[in-house]
């Protein structure tokens, strides 16, 4: 990607201009005050009585500093409950839910509770809250509804047994190794040692995201629930290695670098205040059945048991007397085989972690307890340092005596690290995180570009930022630059900005400050610029474009030839709700108090101009969802343009395009003057909905000038004046390799024209009188009519091999409850019968409210694995599902169908048929429609209840040439679905040109075929 990255070098573009820096370079920061929750332990061991005569020092970096006792925390905590999924067996993941559910009432009493799962994603499933009640249901919940997987345990086991090798028990066991090739032993385990890397870098990282962004002033406990994990992965593949007889093949693996580090995710979190109490439930067996040391009243539990703990951690559980079916299970165990364990050391990682911001390892239910009991005692400590501008990290120690020449010293537990500004570790993550998925770009509206310098082997970086503040003299900004090397990892770079290596200009409006650096490289692929400013902590992250050399630097050697986007003045908010229609309201949110006025525009028409914040308008999207273009333009109090920005509404899932915006056809130099010199080209991409963007591309002609990896695609480009006249193209590339182009021409005859046909093209299916496909039929076979007037055929062929988009929205009403898995079975079984290499497919489930399952997409596994995950629940909203889904598909081009399954147990009351139907008819999607209900079959629709019912979907698949088909519950549906594949597979695709422009009134098409006994 980037080549020699791991010595990517910043260095001063122009010679003197810039002061250079190193992170421990120093940096202006005024003293303040931090505060500390300290636990202060008596030579015995147990926590020391609040002692007025208690006197506490705090060392940070060698330095000594007074610190004042404010008194117990008492139940001002905030509690986190983070649970661990990925990283936790299942067992110890609901043992310790119900452990903590017996201890909702003294978790509460130390302050507000809140739950976190933490998944691939980390959500909130509990908000902060001080109800015992409402804490232990949420937790019970969570014992019969999640589940957890330690990932790490998983991988290392699947390694095993690929391997062949396995476990034996007794005295002595090891690794049996299996006859296999060496090379290939060697190369498995590289590579699962590799992922497992990946995996605990993953981990890391969200816990350290999350505990930074969510942050906040007071004591925090975060209590971190799972099994434990070895840090370093080498051990356990060298011992592996060894134990196969591949001792001499060790030394091969070297330990992976894994970023944050166990040790630096320690710093970090005790730097932003946070205890940490990891809790894992040391229980053998389920907690429900072995039973617990009290009930959540403080009453005895079902048994009475001895816990025996050692230094902090659980030695034994025992039951006091004879369970005699707690025996047998016992003796049951001892003879069954034991697995060997394959983490090594899982809990030291958490005893690093507990011990660098002040907390302790819980292993058992009574010290938890106990543990809840010392918080409310912690003493709340201030002190006032006096900085010393060192960016990196300082050691800490609190230190506390009863009195002036007391012999008797106090031990206690405190955080161990600070940092004046937010540690390099941390722009690292988010430097990764957005480099991988975009997921924040932080609240400073930065752009950067690269280019190649004409010495070889290097480039040019240009990094602009708003200033929305006047610049303060002691500003200073830490630049993270990265990239990623051959392995696809990133690697980054950390720089200080002192002010006199910061340019400072008004431009677009605001104060702009600019940072140019001379990178060792040229890159091969995005490059990620991070810039924090260090006094407030605030960030903003952004792709650099890369600019082609000779591109538009060609024109003027200076920063701002690049283009660099203007800040992002206005944001157009999406509107509630699955589409848009009729009246609806849009918001806006604005970064500038010059903004005295905001126009929006729907189709490029002025609808409403708002000179009164918020900013919002109520705009008629008129009776359909079809796909409108709403834009929103911000202006200063003088009238001039200051931002904008836009959405398509109603686009669905499917849809991809790019559109070149500027420059517009009436300055494409088709007149007496020529467009010439640079030209602003400014496009506009819409993804389908759940793909990435990776990246765009600039050409003038065939010569690629500029490549942008994220919004806004604006760049520069030079049209030279000695050969003037060409085109401008652009090339959007999604992430699984899609693209999509506009051209516009430049400086030629009739270049601020475009063409517009009126090309209609549909699918036709013609049947026999049994209602078969019928194939094989040639262009001479049809004719088409518009309105009662004939039309001559200008496009036909058997689309019968073209690519197919197809929808499934399935009913996942409460009605489904006992229906819904075979239905989901039967619908995966279509699913596997197309091909994975060019059709697309798309989900949505439906009760109350559509929902979108599963984007389009051609990898149809995740398909099939969305249909698995509908639940039933709420009524059938039938209707609102049909147009929500045709949403999905209007605009998709080639050939596509809506499949849709119903139990017909009740209809839409409070979404029109009327309106379904004419968004149907508008879209043109053939439908069809699958119900599976007892009493339509059994009266063939003729009963009082189901009879308008039945001739509403009749009506719907008649205006679209799709089929009704009627099924029992139980019954087959293969047949079914196999039926609409043929008539899928069957298609012919007519097109005419329609004299008809304009207007929004209906053309009825009427499509007969010259044979007898056929019909389309």
């Amino acid at each position: 990607m980037l080549a020699g990255i791991t010595a990517l070098v910043l260095a001063a573009a122009l010679p003197g201009a810039f002061e250079a820096a190193t992170s421990e370079s120093p940096v202006p920061a005024a003293p303040v005050p931090r505060q500390l929750w300290v636990e202060v332990i008596d030579a015995a061991g147990d926590a020391a009585a609040a002692e007025t005569g208690l006197r506490f020092e705090v060392v940070e970096a060698g330095r000594r500093y007074a610190a004042r006792d404010l008194g117990t925390v008492g139940g001002a905590w905030r509690v986190v409950l983070y649970l661990d999924q990925l990283l936790a067996d299942p067992l110890d993941f609901h043992n310790a839910t119900l452990a903590l559910a017996d201890r909702a009432r003294e978790l509460t009493r130390v302050g507000t509770v809140e739950i976190v799962l933490a998944g691939r994603e980390v959500r909130t499933a509990l908000p902060p809250t001080r109800d015992t009640d409402a804490l232990a249901q949420a937790l019970a919940w969570l014992r019969l509804r999640q589940t957890a997987e330690n990932e790490q345990q998983s991988l290392r086991r699947q390694l095993v047994r690929s391997l062949g090798l396995e476990f034996e028990t007794g005295a002595g066991a090891g690794l049996v190794p299996a006859a296999e090739d060496p090379e290939e032993t060697v190369a498995e385990v590289l590579a699962a040692m590799a992922q497992e890397a990946t995996l605990l870098r993953d981990h890391r990282e969200r816990l350290l995201s999350w505990a930074v962004e969510r942050r906040a002033p007071g004591p925090q406990a975060l209590f971190v629930v799972g099994s434990g994990f070895d840090a370093d992965p080498a051990d356990f593949y060298r011992s592996l290695l060894d134990q196969a007889g591949l001792a001499d093949r060790a030394e091969e693996l070297a330990a992976p670098e894994i970023v944050p580090s166990v040790d630096e995710l320690g710093r970090v979190l005790s730097s932003y205040g946070w205890v940490a109490l990891p809790f894992v439930p040391a229980v053998r067996g389920d907690l429900l059945l072995a039973g617990r040391e009290e009930g959540p009243e403080g009453q005895e539990g079902r048994d009475q048991v001895e816990v025996i703990v050692q230094d902090g951690q659980l030695i034994d559980r025992t039951t006091v007397g004879i369970d005699p079916a707690k025996l047998l299970r016992r003796l049951r165990r001892e003879k069954e085989p034991q697995a060997r364990p394959v983490l090594l050391d899982p809990m030291t990682p958490l005893g690093l972690l507990a011990g660098s911001t002040g907390g302790e390892l819980v292993t058992g239910q009574l010290q938890l307890k106990d543990l809840l009991e010392r918080l409310l005692q912690r003493r709340r400590l201030v002190y006032r340092r006096e900085s010393s501008g060192q960016a990196g990290w300082r050691r800490l120690e609190v230190v506390a005596a009863l009195s002036e020449g007391a012999p008797e010293r106090l031990t206690v537990r405190a955080p161990g690290w600070a940092s004046s500004v937010t540690p390099e570790v941390v722009a690292a993550v988010r430097a990764r995180r957005f480099f991988a998925d975009e997921i924040d770009q932080g609240e400073l509206p930065i752009a950067a570009a690269v280019q190649p310098l004409e010495r070889p082997g290097s480039s040019r970086l240009v990094v602009q930022l708003d200033a929305p503040t006047p610049t303060r003299p002691g500003l200073s900004l830490r630049l993270t630059v990265g990239a990623a090397d051959a392995d696809d990892r990133l690697r980054v770079t950390h720089e200080l900005r002192t002010p006199g290596s910061i340019l400072s200009e008004e431009e677009f409006g605001v104060e702009t400050l600019t940072l140019e650096l001379e990178l060792a490289g040229e890159p091969e692929g995005p490059v990620v610029v991070l810039v924090e400013e260090l006094a407030t902590g605030r960030w903003g992250a952004a792709f650099a474009s890369a600019v082609a050399s000779g591109g538009a630097l060609a024109a003027a050697d200076d920063a701002g030839a690049l283009l660099l986007p203007a800040p992002r003045v206005i944001h157009l908010m999406s509107p509630r709700g699955a589409f848009a229609m009729g009246r609806t309201t849009l918001e806006t949110v604005v970064s500038a108090s010059r903004v005295a006025r905001v126009d929006f525009l729907l189709d490029g028409e002025l609808q409403a101009a708002v000179s009164v914040p918020p900013f919002s308008a109520t705009l008629d999207l008129g009776p359909l969802p079809q796909p409108r273009r709403v834009e929103a333009v911000a202006y200063d109090p003088g009238g001039n343009e200051l931002g904008r920005d836009y959405l398509i509404l109603n686009e669905g899932s499917g849809n991809f395009g790019v559109w070149i915006v500027e420059p517009q056809l009436d300055r494409l130099g088709s007149g007496s003057r020529p467009l010439i010199g640079p030209v602003d080209v400014e496009a506009e991409v819409e993804p389908r909905r759940g793909e990435g963007i990776d990246r765009v591309e600039f050409f003038w002609k065939e010569t690629l000038v500029a490549t942008r990896f994220a919004r806004p695609y604006r760049q520069r480009v030079l049209i030279p004046a000695d050969s003037p006249k060409g085109f401008i193209r652009v090339v959007a590339y999604l992430e699984d390799g899609a693209s999509s182009e506009d051209v516009v021409f430049v400086n030629s005859p009739g270049s601020s024209e475009r063409l517009q046909v009126n090309l209609m093209e549909f699918y036709v299916v013609v049947s026999d009188r049994r209602g078969r496909p019928v194939k094989g039929l040639r262009k001479e076979d049809f004719r088409l009519s518009e309105a009662g007037e004939p039309q001559e055929i200008a496009t036909f062929s058997d689309a019968g091999d073209l690519p197919l988009t197809v929808g499934l929205a399935i009913d996942s009403s409460a009605s489904m409850f006992v229906k819904l898995p075979q239905v989901q079975f039967a619908a995966a079984e279509f699913i596997r019968g197309l091909s994975t290499r060019r059709d697309r497919a798309f989900v949505v489930g439906f009760g109350d409210e559509p929902r979108l399952a599963r984007n389009t997409t051609s990898d149809l596994p995740r398909v099939i694995h969305a249909l698995g995950g509908l639940q039933p629940d709420g009524r059938t909203a039938i209707w609102k599902a049909i147009v929500y889904s045709l949403v999905q598909l209007q605009g998709v081009p080639g050939k596509k169908a809506l499949i849709v399954y119903s139990d017909g147990a009740d209809e839409d009351p409070d979404f029109s048929f009327r309106t379904c139907l004419r968004f149907a008819r508008k879209v043109g999607v053939p439908i069809y429609l699958i119900v599976s209900n007892n009493e339509i079959v059994r009266t063939e629709g003729r009963g009082l209840n189901v009879r308008s019912f039945l001739g509403r979907l009749q009506t719907l698949v008649d205006s679209v040439g799709g089929r009704l088909f009627l099924a029992r519950v139980g019954e087959d549906l293969k047949a079914v679905y196999r039926q609409i594949e043929e008539e899928l597979r069957s298609q012919y695709l007519l097109g005419y040109y329609s004299a008809t422009r304009g207007g929004r009134e209906w053309q009825p098409i009427k499509v007969e075929v010259h044979r007898s006994g056929l019909k389309a």
